[in-house]
């Protein structure tokens, strides 16, 4: 039997799941939470990405996002996590305005998670992080990793 890939969700994931501003991806999203996602991979999420949809304004919004992730195991972010991220930002492969987006790659490597899934593709979702990342990561020898969209993921197939 092969073994599930381990995946991390930023909170543009469940985000999208409920953007109604985006139908292309918010279709993507859903057929692929609902297809896939749990079928294939073993699905984690941090206290960052817990952090980031419980400061969703809209309190019904709020809510169903809450409710979309509550079967996720949600990983602690420890201090080497905050060091790692410091590394990409002081690297320039993450901008330092967005430190949890640094966050979310540290924490994908260090519990050495297979793919980091988003629809940032600002910064994280393009060939250009994904090589710095793995550049960095290599030369600290950690664990490389994958930065993917739901529509690399298979969500793509059911549109």
């Amino acid at each position: 039997m092969v073994r599930k890939l381990k995946i991390y969700l930023d909170a543009s994931i469940p985000s999208a799941f409920y953007d109604k501003g985006n139908p292309l991806r918010q279709k993507i999203t859903r057929n692929w939470w609902e297809n896939l996602m749990y079928e294939k991979y073993e699905i984690y999420i941090s206290q960052v990405t817990d952090a980031e949809l419980n400061e969703t304004e809209d309190p019904n919004l709020k809510h169903k996002l809450l409710k979309l992730v509550e079967p996720i195991q949600v990983l602690s972010v420890p201090e080497e996590a905050e060091d790692l991220a410091q590394v990409y930002i002081e690297n320039e492969i993450i901008p330092e305005d967005y430190p949890e987006d640094a966050l979310h790659i540290a924490v994908t490597t260090l519990y050495e998670l297979d793919v980091l899934v988003s629809w940032n593709f600002q910064h994280l979702v393009n060939l250009e992080t994904r090589r710095k990342i793995k550049a960095v990561n290599l030369l600290k020898g950690l664990k490389e990793i994958e930065i993917a969209s739901p529509e690399e993921l298979g969500g793509g197939k059911y549109v």
